[in-house]
């Protein structure tokens, strides 16, 4: 059984201090996620820090270490979407200076290795449903199945929504002078 998991079960049993393990574990992914959709580290935080509350007062029971990530996943996505309707704005498509060193720190937190910092910042520059099946799909190794339940599609959209999402990824890191062996 998963760190994760495991802390989650103990955290249901009562041990409240185990709660605190879980935001360690999963909080910087969070944030990252959150943030590709609201371009906003603070408001990001803000949902990351809900998604949780929500994870510890609905406290729904899960076998398998995915099935929490994906949980958490799905809550800041829906989190995120329902920000962006009552901010009657769209996701930008340019990062500032200030976002992309507060993104830097979380990647180094993370101990993210550069090629992931590259893939990283080039799936910034994807539409939003590519970031988000490519971020689920490698980053967070959820299963097609999972990343399907998180971006409420059926698992045939979310195969060929990762290959589109793939192929447009290798051509922007080809457009910037990177190779996929290279990574």
């Amino acid at each position: 059984m998963e760190k994760g998991l495991e802390s989650y079960l103990r955290f249901l049993k009562g041990e409240k201090s185990e709660f605190k393990i879980l935001i360690q574990l999963y909080w910087d992914n969070m944030l990252l996620f959150t943030n590709s959709y609201i371009h906003n580290l603070s408001d990001a935080e803000d949902i990351a820090q809900e998604a949780l509350i929500k994870l510890s007062v609905k406290r729904p029971k899960f076998v398998h270490e995915n099935q929490l990530k994906a949980y958490l996943f799905k809550i800041c996505r829906n989190l995120s979407i329902n920000y962006l309707k009552k901010q009657n704005r769209h996701p930008q498509t340019e990062l500032t200076e200030y976002l992309e060193e507060d993104i830097l720190k979380i990647e180094e937190r993370m101990d993210l290795k550069d090629s992931a910092q590259i893939l990283h910042h080039t799936m910034l520059k994807l539409k939003q449903e590519y970031r988000e099946i490519l971020y689920l799909r490698y980053f967070e190794q959820l299963t097609i199945s999972e990343c399907a339940q998180v971006m409420k599609c059926t698992e045939k959209q979310a195969t060929a929504m990762s290959y589109q999402a793939r192929q447009a990824l290798r051509n922007l890191l080809e457009k910037e002078g990177y190779t996929v062996e290279n990574l």
